[in-house]
């Protein structure tokens, strides 16, 4: 009996504990749920009837100076999925019936769910579907459980490639831009400006996000709407570019790589600018695949590249410019200067070839000028010496970024002395100087660069910063901002140094010989009542044909406009770039003449 009631005691004691073990582990169990993971449950339990749709704000529309829209928001439909209160089997059957109405395969739902940043918000199925997908949907909304139809704005570019160095595109913002700009009202999925004005000016062109806050039943489906913010849309930014004028600098190139910048002289409004090939912007405007991504960056034209502002390239003789100034200002030069060329230049060890074979004869530096001879500047520039052309290139911008609002703009290079002591090791040679002063050597600018050297030899010597955007316009139609013009500098220069110059850029597009038949390298950019002036240039390239440059402006006497063109591997500039200058000039001149036309009419 004794050995019965030790037996019973002891059962009773493991009972005990066991109960008692139970008891800690319900408890436990209870604590995770109720402190660990409480919030979480409080918030689907509260979800499970009222959920907030987010409606996206669209973003402000892009106007050229004209008021053509070059960028805007449509509406789009986008399917998104609400998974995170459906139980397994329904979020099963519903995938099972969306996978084949959108075009998406059931592991790639699955795992566009697993990886979403954004737990608890509906997450992006497929963006941008067709009204017939969108009709299907609504045809079956009973059955798609945490399935939901949205329409909300999606960036178009209706010009495409045209613009897009000067627009840029979106993308979905990232960690650090989240981190960075949190506090102004950006949130994870929203879509910036990565490039073009898009990015420079994001924060007024993206509105205010407004929302739906709805009511669903068990199965995620919407049963009503409890209230509802209207977006509100972002500003409009009014372009300087000039739509027109775009598409025939566009065209001019005909396919081939290069860039143009065409600027207003007077006050550094830029009115087009082109780099191509270039990219559509449209393709960004939703999830761009990582295939397409990998293309682009890395096609060997290389479309992503805004050449106005990043590619950086010899001169060629379009430089002759600078080493014309340098050597009037210090003295060195004058209209009766003259030097022989028999097509070569021996120098030490080495020869020197001008690009006429045959030679120029003898010149003074008008007719140097204006038959681009090598062999006369490679002279010059030895008498002039590399410190004075290099101070006369900096005071014209050359060697820094000009400003422009746009990202990246690359500097250029601008060698000197100390620079090729510090990065070559070596000292600076006279035979640098003679490449110098012809636009090679080591010297690199850009498009931009060079567009507003030749502006500024055009207006007298003041050079602006470049812009693009004229006016920030609010939704209801009110400026908000205007850009007014900005003088970096005023190069002060002889007046009779200037004219002599200018009268010699007049000769290379316009200089006649005895036999009346042009003789300047720039005569392809001549256009009737217009007096054009500029500079043709030829860089040599190691990687392949020379490329083509020309800088100009008109008219002459009163300039309204001024231009620097680059054409990738386009061989001689008074061949390649001297006629495109020509559509430009004609194009710019007879909008002209329509506008005085048309107000005519008007009054």
């Amino acid at each position: 009996m004794s050995y019965g009631k030790k037996e019973f005691r002891k059962r009773l004691l493991i009972l005990t504990v066991l109960i008692s073990l139970s008891f800690l582990v319900l408890l436990g169990r209870l604590w995770v749920l109720e402190i660990i993971q409480g919030e979480k449950y409080l918030f689907l339990a509260r979800n499970n009837s009222i959920r907030l749709l987010p409606s996206r704000a669209p973003r402000g529309i892009i106007y050229d100076r004209k008021g053509e829209i070059l960028a805007r928001s449509r509406p789009s439909f986008s399917i998104t999925i609400y998974p995170w209160n459906l139980s397994q089997e329904d979020l099963a059957e519903t995938v099972k019936e969306i996978s084949p109405i959108i075009g998406v395969k059931e592991e790639r739902i699955y795992q566009t769910i697993e990886e979403s940043q954004s737990p608890f918000n509906n997450i992006p199925l497929k963006e941008d579907v067709d009204l017939k997908t969108a009709t299907k949907i609504l045809e079956r909304k009973l059955s798609l459980a945490g399935v939901d139809l949205q329409v909300q704005p999606r960036r178009y570019y209706p010009d495409e490639e045209l613009l897009a160095p000067v627009l840029g595109y979106l993308g979905e913002i990232d960690k650090d831009q989240l981190q960075a700009l949190r506090g102004r009202g950006y949130r994870l999925g929203d879509r910036v400006g990565r490039d073009g004005v898009e990015r420079v000016y994001d924060e007024y062109l993206k509105g205010e996000d407004g929302g739906w806050q709805i009511r669903v039943n068990n199965r995620g489906q919407r049963v009503g709407t409890m209230g509802h913010k209207e977006p509100l849309p972002g500003n409009d930014l009014v372009l300087t570019i000039d739509r027109q004028l775009q598409q025939v600098a566009w065209d001019s190139l005909k396919g081939r790589p290069g860039a143009i910048v065409v600027l207003d002289p007077n006050n550094g409004e830029i009115l087009s600018l082109v780099s191509a090939p270039a990219y559509d912007p449209n393709l960004f405007a939703g999830s761009l695949s990582q295939e397409k991504w990998l293309s682009l960056k890395g096609d060997p034209l290389h479309p992503l590249t805004n050449r106005a502002i990043q590619g950086e390239y010899p001169p060629g003789s379009a430089f002759k410019v600078i080493t014309t100034i340098a050597a009037l200002e210090r003295g060195i030069a004058s209209r009766d200067k003259s030097f022989f060329c028999s097509g070569t230049f021996p120098f030490k060890d080495r020869v020197f070839k001008c690009w006429k074979e045959e030679g120029c004869g003898t010149l003074n530096l008008k007719e140097a000028i204006i038959h681009s001879c090598n062999v006369y500047f490679y002279q010059l520039g030895l008498e002039t010496g590399v410190d004075n052309i290099v101070d006369f290139s900096k005071e014209f911008g050359l060697g820094k970024a000009s400003g422009i609002d746009l990202v990246e703009e690359k500097k250029g290079l601008l060698p000197h002395r100390r620079w090729r002591k510090e990065s070559l090791s070596r000292k600076w040679f006279d035979g640098d100087t003679i490449n110098l002063s012809i636009g090679q050597g080591y010297l690199l600018v850009t498009p931009l660069q060079m567009a507003n050297l030749i502006g500024a030899i055009a207006n007298g010597g003041r050079l602006y910063r470049p812009y693009l955007v004229k006016r920030i316009i609010s939704p209801e139609g009110e400026t908000i901002r205007e850009t007014r013009p900005r003088l970096i500098k005023e190069v002060i220069l002889k007046k009779k140094n200037l004219d002599l110059l200018r009268e010699s850029l007049f000769g290379v597009v316009n200089e006649k010989g005895p036999s009346g038949r042009r003789t300047g390298t720039g005569w392809r950019a001549k256009i009737e009542g217009i007096e054009v002036a500029g500079k043709t240039g030829t860089a040599e390239n190691p990687l392949g044909e020379d490329h083509a440059w020309f800088i100009g402006f008109a008219p002459y006497r009163e300039p309204k406009i001024a231009l620097a063109i680059l054409v990738e591997h386009g061989g001689m500039g008074g061949k390649a770039a001297a006629p495109i200058a020509k559509r430009i000039f004609e194009a710019y001149f007879n909008s002209k003449v329509g506008e005085k036309k048309s107000r005519k009419v008007e009054e």
